[in-house]
Protein backbone atom coordinates (compact mmCIF):
# COMPACT_ATOMS: atom_id res chain seq x y z
CA UNK A 1 0.00 0.00 0.00
CA UNK A 2 2.58 2.24 0.91
CA UNK A 3 3.86 1.48 -2.60
CA UNK A 4 1.24 2.61 -4.35
CA UNK A 5 0.91 5.87 -2.37
CA UNK A 6 4.52 6.55 -2.56
CA UNK A 7 3.99 5.61 -6.70
CA UNK A 8 0.57 8.05 -7.12
CA UNK A 9 2.73 10.86 -4.99
CA UNK A 10 5.72 10.57 -8.01
CA UNK A 11 2.95 10.43 -10.45
CA UNK A 12 0.90 13.25 -9.37
CA UNK A 13 4.57 15.66 -8.96
CA UNK A 14 5.29 14.59 -12.58
CA UNK A 15 1.59 15.06 -13.95
CA UNK A 16 1.75 18.76 -12.27
CA UNK A 17 5.40 19.58 -13.79
CA UNK A 18 4.11 18.24 -17.23
CA UNK A 19 0.61 20.20 -17.67
CA UNK A 20 2.47 23.41 -16.39
CA UNK A 21 4.67 23.17 -19.35
CA UNK A 22 1.59 22.68 -21.26
CA UNK A 23 -0.39 25.75 -20.16
CA UNK A 24 2.43 27.85 -21.88
CA UNK A 25 1.88 26.55 -25.46
CA UNK A 26 -1.68 24.92 -25.59
CA UNK A 27 -2.88 28.86 -26.34
CA UNK A 28 -1.04 29.30 -29.33
CA UNK A 29 -2.13 26.23 -31.12
CA UNK A 30 -4.32 26.28 -34.18
CA UNK A 31 -4.94 29.58 -36.77
CA UNK A 32 -6.55 31.64 -33.89
CA UNK A 33 -4.04 30.75 -31.63
CA UNK A 34 -2.31 33.86 -29.54
CA UNK A 35 1.58 34.65 -29.61
CA UNK A 36 4.32 34.49 -26.59
CA UNK A 37 6.84 37.04 -26.09
CA UNK A 38 10.14 35.64 -25.29
CA UNK A 39 12.54 38.11 -23.10
CA UNK A 40 16.18 36.88 -22.81
CA UNK A 41 18.35 38.44 -20.21
CA UNK A 42 19.73 41.22 -22.31
CA UNK A 43 16.06 42.46 -23.21
CA UNK A 44 16.03 41.08 -26.34
CA UNK A 45 12.62 39.97 -27.29
CA UNK A 46 10.78 37.68 -29.70
CA UNK A 47 7.82 37.13 -30.70
CA UNK A 48 6.07 33.25 -31.33
CA UNK A 49 3.66 30.93 -31.40
CA UNK A 50 6.36 27.85 -32.26
CA UNK A 51 6.16 25.54 -29.71
CA UNK A 52 9.56 24.14 -29.63
CA UNK A 53 10.72 27.59 -29.42
CA UNK A 54 8.80 28.97 -26.57
CA UNK A 55 9.86 25.42 -24.71
CA UNK A 56 13.38 25.62 -25.59
CA UNK A 57 12.87 29.21 -23.67
CA UNK A 58 11.41 27.91 -20.41
CA UNK A 59 13.59 27.91 -17.44
CA UNK A 60 12.42 24.37 -15.96
CA UNK A 61 13.92 22.45 -12.73
CA UNK A 62 11.56 19.64 -12.62
CA UNK A 63 12.78 16.48 -14.38
CA UNK A 64 9.57 15.53 -15.75
CA UNK A 65 8.73 18.95 -17.38
CA UNK A 66 12.71 19.05 -18.43
CA UNK A 67 11.48 15.36 -19.98
CA UNK A 68 8.48 16.68 -21.85
CA UNK A 69 10.35 19.48 -23.27
CA UNK A 70 13.42 16.93 -24.81
CA UNK A 71 10.62 14.67 -26.50
CA UNK A 72 8.77 18.24 -27.85
CA UNK A 73 12.78 19.26 -29.04
CA UNK A 74 12.75 15.35 -30.78
CA UNK A 75 9.10 15.97 -32.38
CA UNK A 76 10.57 19.11 -33.84
CA UNK A 77 14.15 17.96 -35.15
CA UNK A 78 12.15 14.41 -36.71
CA UNK A 79 9.43 16.56 -38.81
CA UNK A 80 9.68 20.16 -38.00
CA UNK A 81 6.22 21.19 -36.52
CA UNK A 82 3.79 19.21 -34.31
CA UNK A 83 5.47 19.94 -31.00
CA UNK A 84 2.28 21.65 -29.19
CA UNK A 85 0.31 18.77 -30.25
CA UNK A 86 2.78 16.55 -28.29
CA UNK A 87 2.31 18.58 -25.81
CA UNK A 88 -1.41 18.46 -25.39
CA UNK A 89 -2.24 15.07 -26.24
CA UNK A 90 0.53 13.77 -23.66
CA UNK A 91 -0.89 16.18 -20.85
CA UNK A 92 -3.97 14.83 -21.68
CA UNK A 93 -3.36 10.94 -21.42
CA UNK A 94 -1.13 11.17 -18.47
CA UNK A 95 -3.91 13.60 -16.68
CA UNK A 96 -6.31 10.78 -17.43
CA UNK A 97 -4.06 8.00 -16.71
CA UNK A 98 -3.55 9.38 -13.17
CA UNK A 99 -7.48 9.25 -12.38
CA UNK A 100 -7.31 5.47 -13.38
CA UNK A 101 -4.15 4.94 -11.10
CA UNK A 102 -5.81 6.63 -7.87
CA UNK A 103 -9.23 4.19 -8.84
CA UNK A 104 -6.98 1.18 -8.42
CA UNK A 105 -5.89 0.06 -11.99
CA UNK A 106 -2.93 -1.18 -12.32
CA UNK A 107 0.16 0.73 -14.26
CA UNK A 108 1.40 -1.78 -16.62
CA UNK A 109 -1.37 -3.12 -18.55
CA UNK A 110 -2.51 0.31 -18.44
CA UNK A 111 0.36 1.12 -20.04
CA UNK A 112 -0.22 -1.81 -22.39
CA UNK A 113 -3.73 -0.73 -23.17
CA UNK A 114 -2.99 3.00 -24.21
CA UNK A 115 0.01 1.42 -26.73
CA UNK A 116 -2.30 -0.76 -28.19
CA UNK A 117 -5.12 1.94 -28.88
CA UNK A 118 -2.31 4.32 -29.77
CA UNK A 119 -0.95 1.77 -32.25
CA UNK A 120 -4.55 1.35 -33.53
CA UNK A 121 -4.77 4.93 -33.85
CA UNK A 122 -1.76 5.43 -36.53
CA UNK A 123 -3.30 2.21 -38.41
CA UNK A 124 -6.58 4.02 -38.75
CA UNK A 125 -4.77 7.34 -39.72
CA UNK A 126 -2.76 6.18 -42.15
CA UNK A 127 -5.86 4.20 -43.97
CA UNK A 128 -7.71 7.42 -44.19
CA UNK A 129 -4.84 9.15 -45.71
CA UNK A 130 -4.75 10.06 -49.24
CA UNK A 131 -1.73 10.57 -51.65
CA UNK A 132 -0.27 13.71 -53.25
CA UNK A 133 -0.36 12.99 -57.45
CA UNK A 134 2.07 16.11 -58.12
CA UNK A 135 3.29 19.48 -56.85
CA UNK A 136 0.02 21.53 -58.51
CA UNK A 137 -1.64 19.63 -56.05
CA UNK A 138 -4.51 22.41 -54.23
CA UNK A 139 -4.24 20.27 -50.97
CA UNK A 140 -0.49 20.16 -51.23
CA UNK A 141 -0.29 24.19 -51.04
CA UNK A 142 -3.73 23.75 -48.31
CA UNK A 143 -0.78 21.80 -46.19
CA UNK A 144 2.22 24.16 -47.12
CA UNK A 145 -0.25 27.50 -46.50
CA UNK A 146 -1.30 26.29 -43.18
CA UNK A 147 2.08 25.35 -41.59
CA UNK A 148 3.51 28.93 -43.64
CA UNK A 149 0.45 30.67 -41.10
CA UNK A 150 -1.13 31.85 -43.93
CA UNK A 151 1.62 33.42 -45.32
CA UNK A 152 0.22 33.57 -48.96
CA UNK A 153 3.68 34.31 -50.58
CA UNK A 154 5.46 32.30 -48.85
CA UNK A 155 3.58 28.97 -49.43
CA UNK A 156 3.89 30.36 -53.39
CA UNK A 157 7.86 30.47 -53.00
CA UNK A 158 8.29 27.37 -51.32
CA UNK A 159 6.07 26.21 -54.60
CA UNK A 160 7.79 27.49 -57.10
CA UNK A 161 11.28 26.64 -55.57
CA UNK A 162 10.14 22.77 -55.21
CA UNK A 163 8.70 23.00 -58.62
CA UNK A 164 12.28 24.52 -59.79
CA UNK A 165 14.01 21.19 -58.55
CA UNK A 166 11.65 18.83 -60.02
CA UNK A 167 11.60 20.60 -63.18
CA UNK A 168 15.20 21.16 -63.48
CA UNK A 169 15.84 17.46 -61.71
CA UNK A 170 13.30 15.04 -61.36
CA UNK A 171 10.51 14.55 -59.00
CA UNK A 172 12.89 11.70 -58.04
CA UNK A 173 15.49 14.26 -56.94
CA UNK A 174 13.20 16.41 -55.03
CA UNK A 175 11.86 13.57 -52.77
CA UNK A 176 14.91 12.15 -51.91
CA UNK A 177 18.05 14.31 -52.43
CA UNK A 178 16.73 17.80 -52.69
CA UNK A 179 17.37 19.84 -48.31
CA UNK A 180 14.81 22.35 -48.17
CA UNK A 181 16.22 23.58 -45.13
CA UNK A 182 19.96 23.87 -46.72
CA UNK A 183 18.21 26.45 -49.69
CA UNK A 184 15.95 28.28 -47.51
CA UNK A 185 18.39 31.64 -46.09
CA UNK A 186 17.85 35.46 -44.74
CA UNK A 187 18.88 38.78 -45.00
CA UNK A 188 18.47 42.05 -45.57
CA UNK A 189 17.08 42.88 -48.78
CA UNK A 190 13.89 44.52 -50.48
CA UNK A 191 12.04 41.49 -51.22
CA UNK A 192 12.34 37.56 -50.77
CA UNK A 193 13.28 35.85 -53.82
CA UNK A 194 14.40 32.52 -55.28
CA UNK A 195 17.80 32.15 -56.95
CA UNK A 196 19.02 29.17 -59.26
CA UNK A 197 21.68 28.38 -57.89
CA UNK A 198 22.80 26.79 -54.89
CA UNK A 199 23.89 29.54 -51.51
CA UNK A 200 26.57 28.91 -49.02
CA UNK A 201 26.29 31.84 -46.22
CA UNK A 202 29.44 32.32 -45.26
CA UNK A 203 32.47 34.79 -46.76
CA UNK A 204 35.35 33.81 -48.27
CA UNK A 205 38.69 34.97 -46.24
CA UNK A 206 39.84 36.59 -49.18
CA UNK A 207 37.92 39.87 -50.89
CA UNK A 208 38.00 38.09 -54.51
CA UNK A 209 37.17 40.90 -57.29
CA UNK A 210 36.12 38.61 -59.67
CA UNK A 211 33.36 36.14 -60.33
CA UNK A 212 34.33 31.95 -61.34
CA UNK A 213 32.89 30.44 -64.27
CA UNK A 214 33.21 26.86 -65.73
CA UNK A 215 35.56 25.84 -63.03
CA UNK A 216 36.78 22.35 -61.64
CA UNK A 217 36.74 22.13 -57.83
CA UNK A 218 37.34 20.13 -55.29
CA UNK A 219 35.34 19.04 -52.07
CA UNK A 220 37.65 18.38 -49.39
CA UNK A 221 36.37 16.47 -45.91
CA UNK A 222 38.46 17.83 -43.21
CA UNK A 223 41.70 20.43 -42.88
CA UNK A 224 44.26 21.23 -45.20
CA UNK A 225 47.01 21.49 -42.11
CA UNK A 226 50.37 19.92 -41.49
CA UNK A 227 50.31 16.84 -39.46
CA UNK A 228 49.41 17.71 -36.39
CA UNK A 229 52.48 17.74 -33.41
CA UNK A 230 52.41 17.53 -29.71
CA UNK A 231 54.78 20.72 -28.60
CA UNK A 232 57.07 18.13 -26.82
CA UNK A 233 57.80 16.61 -30.16
CA UNK A 234 58.20 20.14 -31.94
CA UNK A 235 60.28 21.34 -29.11
CA UNK A 236 62.89 19.00 -30.60
CA UNK A 237 65.13 19.17 -33.78
CA UNK A 238 63.32 15.68 -35.10
CA UNK A 239 60.10 17.26 -34.41
CA UNK A 240 61.04 20.95 -36.63
CA UNK A 241 62.49 18.45 -39.51
CA UNK A 242 58.93 16.35 -39.14
CA UNK A 243 57.04 19.47 -39.35
CA UNK A 244 58.93 21.40 -42.07
CA UNK A 245 58.85 17.91 -44.19
CA UNK A 246 54.74 18.10 -43.60
CA UNK A 247 54.42 21.65 -44.94
CA UNK A 248 56.20 20.25 -47.82
CA UNK A 249 54.17 17.87 -48.90
CA UNK A 250 51.40 20.29 -48.51
CA UNK A 251 52.93 22.58 -50.82
CA UNK A 252 53.79 19.79 -53.28
CA UNK A 253 50.09 19.10 -53.37
CA UNK A 254 48.96 22.97 -53.38
CA UNK A 255 51.52 23.05 -56.55
CA UNK A 256 49.94 19.63 -58.04
CA UNK A 257 46.29 21.25 -57.70
CA UNK A 258 46.70 24.86 -59.33
CA UNK A 259 48.59 22.82 -62.21
CA UNK A 260 45.44 20.73 -62.92
CA UNK A 261 43.55 24.18 -63.75
CA UNK A 262 41.02 23.27 -60.32
CA UNK A 263 40.02 26.62 -59.39
CA UNK A 264 38.08 26.24 -56.89
CA UNK A 265 38.67 24.40 -53.20
CA UNK A 266 35.95 23.68 -50.67
CA UNK A 267 36.88 22.27 -47.08
CA UNK A 268 34.71 21.14 -44.02
CA UNK A 269 38.15 21.97 -41.98
CA UNK A 270 40.22 25.09 -41.80
CA UNK A 271 43.57 25.59 -44.47
CA UNK A 272 46.68 26.46 -43.35
CA UNK A 273 47.37 30.44 -43.90
CA UNK A 274 50.15 30.53 -46.20
CA UNK A 275 48.42 26.95 -48.51
CA UNK A 276 45.46 29.51 -48.77
CA UNK A 277 47.54 32.42 -49.90
CA UNK A 278 49.50 30.37 -52.22
CA UNK A 279 45.62 29.32 -53.81
CA UNK A 280 44.70 33.01 -53.37
CA UNK A 281 48.01 34.18 -55.90
CA UNK A 282 46.86 31.16 -58.34
CA UNK A 283 43.40 32.75 -58.81
CA UNK A 284 41.77 29.76 -56.81
CA UNK A 285 38.67 30.48 -55.12
CA UNK A 286 38.77 29.08 -51.43
CA UNK A 287 35.74 28.60 -48.82
CA UNK A 288 36.59 26.60 -45.71
CA UNK A 289 35.50 25.47 -42.42
CA UNK A 290 31.87 24.57 -44.82
CA UNK A 291 28.86 22.76 -42.83
CA UNK A 292 28.82 19.14 -43.75
CA UNK A 293 25.55 19.92 -45.76
CA UNK A 294 27.11 22.09 -47.49
CA UNK A 295 29.57 19.91 -48.23
CA UNK A 296 27.01 17.13 -49.49
CA UNK A 297 25.17 19.80 -51.66
CA UNK A 298 28.51 20.68 -53.60
CA UNK A 299 28.95 17.04 -54.57
CA UNK A 300 26.05 16.57 -55.67
CA UNK A 301 26.20 19.76 -58.03
CA UNK A 302 29.71 19.56 -58.88
CA UNK A 303 29.83 15.43 -59.64
CA UNK A 304 33.26 16.05 -57.04
CA UNK A 305 34.11 12.89 -55.30
CA UNK A 306 34.78 13.42 -51.61
CA UNK A 307 38.57 13.85 -50.79
CA UNK A 308 40.91 14.29 -47.91
CA UNK A 309 44.47 15.58 -47.17
CA UNK A 310 45.98 12.02 -46.48
CA UNK A 311 44.29 11.00 -49.93
CA UNK A 312 45.61 14.40 -51.71
CA UNK A 313 49.33 14.33 -50.30
CA UNK A 314 49.75 10.57 -51.64
CA UNK A 315 47.98 11.14 -54.79
CA UNK A 316 49.21 11.10 -58.57
CA UNK A 317 48.20 14.24 -60.37
CA UNK A 318 45.69 12.07 -62.71
CA UNK A 319 43.98 10.72 -58.78
CA UNK A 320 43.65 14.57 -57.59
CA UNK A 321 41.54 15.25 -60.76
CA UNK A 322 39.61 12.15 -60.63
CA UNK A 323 38.48 14.01 -57.52
CA UNK A 324 37.51 16.80 -59.35
CA UNK A 325 34.10 18.26 -60.19
CA UNK A 326 32.76 21.00 -62.29
CA UNK A 327 30.62 24.07 -61.64
CA UNK A 328 29.42 26.73 -64.00
CA UNK A 329 29.67 29.52 -61.98
CA UNK A 330 30.70 30.68 -58.32
CA UNK A 331 29.29 34.44 -57.64
CA UNK A 332 31.10 36.04 -54.65
CA UNK A 333 29.46 38.88 -54.97
CA UNK A 334 25.46 38.16 -55.21
CA UNK A 335 24.84 38.27 -52.21
CA UNK A 336 26.77 40.33 -48.61
CA UNK A 337 26.45 37.26 -46.39
CA UNK A 338 28.21 34.32 -48.85
CA UNK A 339 28.23 33.01 -52.10
CA UNK A 340 25.89 31.77 -55.07
CA UNK A 341 27.20 28.30 -56.93
CA UNK A 342 25.60 26.60 -59.45
CA UNK A 343 27.37 23.25 -60.32
CA UNK A 344 26.90 21.36 -63.52
CA UNK A 345 25.61 17.56 -62.47
CA UNK A 346 22.26 18.37 -60.49
CA UNK A 347 20.56 22.01 -60.36
CA UNK A 348 19.72 23.51 -56.48
CA UNK A 349 17.93 26.66 -55.84
CA UNK A 350 17.92 29.06 -52.68
CA UNK A 351 14.95 31.14 -51.49
CA UNK A 352 16.19 34.26 -49.52
CA UNK A 353 13.81 35.61 -47.19
CA UNK A 354 13.23 39.30 -46.54
CA UNK A 355 12.10 41.29 -44.14
CA UNK A 356 11.75 44.79 -42.10
CA UNK A 357 12.53 43.65 -38.68
CA UNK A 358 15.42 41.89 -37.53
CA UNK A 359 13.20 39.85 -34.79
CA UNK A 360 10.30 39.43 -38.08
CA UNK A 361 13.42 37.85 -40.06
CA UNK A 362 13.72 35.27 -37.50
CA UNK A 363 10.52 34.39 -37.32
CA UNK A 364 9.82 34.47 -40.96
CA UNK A 365 12.79 32.06 -41.67
CA UNK A 366 11.56 29.66 -39.00
CA UNK A 367 7.66 29.55 -40.33
CA UNK A 368 9.37 29.29 -43.89
CA UNK A 369 11.55 25.91 -42.56
CA UNK A 370 7.72 24.46 -40.71
CA UNK A 371 6.28 24.73 -44.17
CA UNK A 372 9.14 23.45 -46.26
CA UNK A 373 9.17 20.05 -43.68
CA UNK A 374 5.05 19.88 -43.77
CA UNK A 375 5.60 20.33 -47.46
CA UNK A 376 7.77 17.35 -48.19
CA UNK A 377 6.33 15.08 -45.75
CA UNK A 378 2.76 15.79 -47.70
CA UNK A 379 4.60 15.03 -50.99
CA UNK A 380 6.22 11.47 -49.28
CA UNK A 381 3.63 10.40 -47.09
CA UNK A 382 0.28 12.33 -47.82
CA UNK A 383 -2.33 13.95 -46.12
CA UNK A 384 -5.44 13.65 -43.64
CA UNK A 385 -7.84 16.04 -42.26
CA UNK A 386 -6.16 18.84 -39.77
CA UNK A 387 -7.83 20.97 -37.07
CA UNK A 388 -8.04 17.56 -34.49
CA UNK A 389 -10.73 16.18 -37.18
CA UNK A 390 -9.26 13.12 -37.89
CA UNK A 391 -8.28 12.39 -34.65
CA UNK A 392 -12.26 12.66 -33.54
CA UNK A 393 -12.92 10.39 -36.94
CA UNK A 394 -11.43 7.53 -35.48
CA UNK A 395 -13.41 6.89 -32.41
CA UNK A 396 -15.85 4.88 -33.07
CA UNK A 397 -13.41 2.74 -35.46
CA UNK A 398 -11.34 2.47 -32.03
CA UNK A 399 -13.98 1.19 -30.29
CA UNK A 400 -14.98 -1.53 -32.43
CA UNK A 401 -11.55 -2.52 -32.25
CA UNK A 402 -11.24 -2.66 -29.06
CA UNK A 403 -14.49 -4.77 -28.78
CA UNK A 404 -13.82 -7.31 -31.36
CA UNK A 405 -10.72 -8.15 -28.68
CA UNK A 406 -10.68 -9.99 -25.55
CA UNK A 407 -9.26 -7.77 -22.94
CA UNK A 408 -8.39 -7.41 -18.77
CA UNK A 409 -10.24 -4.58 -17.45
CA UNK A 410 -7.08 -2.27 -17.02
CA UNK A 411 -5.97 -3.06 -20.15
CA UNK A 412 -9.77 -2.20 -21.77
CA UNK A 413 -9.33 1.29 -19.41
CA UNK A 414 -5.70 2.20 -20.93
CA UNK A 415 -7.93 1.86 -24.22
CA UNK A 416 -10.44 4.06 -23.35
CA UNK A 417 -8.06 6.92 -21.99
CA UNK A 418 -6.57 6.97 -25.84
CA UNK A 419 -10.21 6.83 -26.55
CA UNK A 420 -11.40 9.72 -24.56
CA UNK A 421 -8.20 11.62 -25.01
CA UNK A 422 -8.60 12.06 -29.20
CA UNK A 423 -10.60 14.88 -29.03
CA UNK A 424 -7.80 17.29 -26.86
CA UNK A 425 -6.41 18.68 -29.87
CA UNK A 426 -9.86 19.70 -31.29
CA UNK A 427 -11.21 21.56 -28.41
CA UNK A 428 -7.92 23.48 -27.68
CA UNK A 429 -8.03 24.96 -31.62
CA UNK A 430 -11.58 25.15 -31.00
CA UNK A 431 -11.41 26.52 -27.48
CA UNK A 432 -8.78 29.52 -28.77
CA UNK A 433 -10.80 30.75 -31.31
CA UNK A 434 -13.14 31.32 -28.55
CA UNK A 435 -15.88 29.11 -29.27
CA UNK A 436 -17.53 26.54 -26.61
CA UNK A 437 -15.25 22.84 -26.98
CA UNK A 438 -17.93 21.20 -26.29
CA UNK A 439 -20.94 22.57 -28.37
CA UNK A 440 -19.16 22.70 -31.51
CA UNK A 441 -18.35 19.16 -30.66
CA UNK A 442 -21.92 18.38 -30.68
CA UNK A 443 -22.85 20.00 -33.94
CA UNK A 444 -20.62 17.42 -36.08
CA UNK A 445 -21.49 14.25 -37.05
CA UNK A 446 -17.87 11.46 -36.61
CA UNK A 447 -17.32 9.13 -38.25
CA UNK A 448 -14.60 7.99 -40.98
CA UNK A 449 -16.01 9.18 -43.93
CA UNK A 450 -16.43 13.06 -42.22
CA UNK A 451 -14.83 15.93 -43.82
CA UNK A 452 -17.01 18.10 -41.57
CA UNK A 453 -15.27 20.76 -38.92
CA UNK A 454 -15.62 24.09 -37.58
CA UNK A 455 -15.18 27.31 -39.61
CA UNK A 456 -12.89 29.37 -36.69
CA UNK A 457 -14.14 31.99 -38.46
CA UNK A 458 -17.80 31.73 -38.37
CA UNK A 459 -18.02 29.08 -35.36
CA UNK A 460 -20.31 26.79 -38.43
CA UNK A 461 -19.44 23.25 -39.72
CA UNK A 462 -17.60 23.06 -42.71
CA UNK A 463 -16.24 20.75 -45.11
CA UNK A 464 -12.60 20.71 -44.45
CA UNK A 465 -11.23 19.52 -47.73
CA UNK A 466 -12.95 22.19 -49.31
CA UNK A 467 -11.67 24.57 -46.79
CA UNK A 468 -8.04 23.20 -47.09
CA UNK A 469 -7.59 21.93 -43.49
CA UNK A 470 -5.04 19.17 -44.35
CA UNK A 471 -2.24 17.81 -41.91
CA UNK A 472 0.81 15.84 -43.20
CA UNK A 473 0.16 11.91 -42.72
CA UNK A 474 3.84 12.01 -41.33
CA UNK A 475 3.17 14.57 -38.91
CA UNK A 476 0.25 12.93 -37.24
CA UNK A 477 2.24 9.29 -37.05
CA UNK A 478 5.38 11.14 -35.92
CA UNK A 479 2.92 13.17 -32.87
CA UNK A 480 1.55 9.65 -31.57
CA UNK A 481 4.56 7.99 -31.69
CA UNK A 482 6.24 10.58 -29.92
CA UNK A 483 3.40 10.26 -26.81
CA UNK A 484 3.24 6.88 -26.73
CA UNK A 485 6.92 6.72 -25.59
CA UNK A 486 6.83 10.06 -23.21
CA UNK A 487 3.26 8.62 -21.62
CA UNK A 488 5.07 5.13 -21.21
CA UNK A 489 8.33 6.43 -19.63
CA UNK A 490 6.41 8.96 -17.05
CA UNK A 491 3.82 6.57 -16.05
CA UNK A 492 6.60 3.33 -15.04
CA UNK A 493 8.39 6.61 -12.84
CA UNK A 494 8.23 5.50 -9.06
CA UNK A 495 10.87 7.37 -7.62
CA UNK A 496 12.86 10.58 -8.67
CA UNK A 497 16.36 10.03 -6.63
CA UNK A 498 19.01 12.35 -6.70
CA UNK A 499 21.77 9.90 -8.45
CA UNK A 500 25.78 10.62 -7.72
CA UNK A 501 28.56 11.09 -9.81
Amino acid sequence: MEDSISHIKTLEANIAAINSVAETVRHTVGPKGLDVMLVDQYGDFQCTNDGVEILSSIQIQHPAGKLLIEIAKAQEKQIGDGTTSVVIFASEILSLALEKIKAGFQVIPLIKGISMAIDKTIELLERQSSSIQHIDDPRLRSVTLISARGDKELTDLLIKLAKTISEKNSYEYLITKFDFIAAIHSCSRRESEIFNSYFINKRAHYHYDNDFYDCKCLVIEGPLEPEALSSEVISTDAGVTRLDASIDKLFSMAEKIAHLGIKAIFTSGSVMPKIEEFFIKEGIFVLTNLRQTDINALIRISGASKANRQKLLSAEASLIKSHSGTLEYIQRSASPIGVFIKGTKAHEATLLLSAELESALAEKKRIAIDAANAFKKCLESGYVLGGGIAEINLIERLKRSQESVSLSKDVNAGFDIVVEALPALFKQIVKNAGFDPAAKLEMLNFHASNREGIDLDTGKASNYDQLGILDPLALKISIFKIVKELVSQVLKIKLILQAGK
